[in-house]
């Protein structure tokens, strides 16, 4: 017996030409985010006392993106930071992925995106980053010179840590101003056609 009707599956709809635009316009974005990132290793690979150049960059990376953008940042960000400073693999990756997620969550919560409230976030990150960095050195490792730590290799940092924080912004700006303001993501462009 032969089936009298076939079941067709139904049409995609075709895609308009603001999803298009969209598509290709975060695609871009993210591209250049993650570029972004990896050029900020290498100021850091150097030796010596550096800034931690990728915790502003995904700061910024969080601003704009959506969370599991922001947790793969994060982890990049982290273990860039772990071989930078010769720490255990995975440690600040960790710290990162929670730090990248609060403040992405943050920002599409509460805050609007301003200079001020990333300067402000970044400003408390790398000082909670710090602080830590110094428990587990003290607390847990109790290495030598352990009293000079804080004033000879966290604080200096994390001071010239806040000034390329300010150069990272200026970096990233161009980068901000790719999203749309009518359209943010492909789900907005899906409402917008099916009006």
């Amino acid at each position: 017996m032969k089936k009298s009707k076939q079941t067709r599956r139904p049409q995609r709809k075709k895609r308009t030409r603001s999803e298009l635009r969209t598509s290709r316009r975060n695609f871009f974005r993210k591209t250049l985010s993650l570029l972004l990132l990896l050029l900020c290793i290498f100021p850091m690979l150097g030796g010596g006392l550096q800034p931690l150049w990728v915790l502003p960059a995904a700061v910024c990376i969080s601003m704009n993106e959506d969370i599991y953008f922001c947790m793969a940042a994060g982890v990049i960000a982290g273990l860039s930071i772990d071989i930078a400073c010769n720490t255990t693999l995975g440690i600040n990756a960790m710290f990162t992925v929670i730090a990248c997620t609060a403040v992405c969550l943050l920002f599409e919560q509460i805050l609007r995106r301003t200079f001020l409230h990333y300067f402000i976030l970044t400003a408390g990150l790398i000082f909670l980053h710090s602080g830590l960095r110094y428990l587990v050195t003290v607390g847990m490792f109790r290495q030598t010179g352990r009293e000079m730590f804080w004033e000879k290799v966290l604080l200096p940092s994390a001071l010239l840590t806040l000034a390329a924080a300010v150069i990272v912004y200026l970096l990233y700006l161009p980068l901000s101003r790719l999203l749309t303001k009518r359209v943010r993501s492909m789900a907005a462009a899906a409402i917008r056609r099916d009006w």
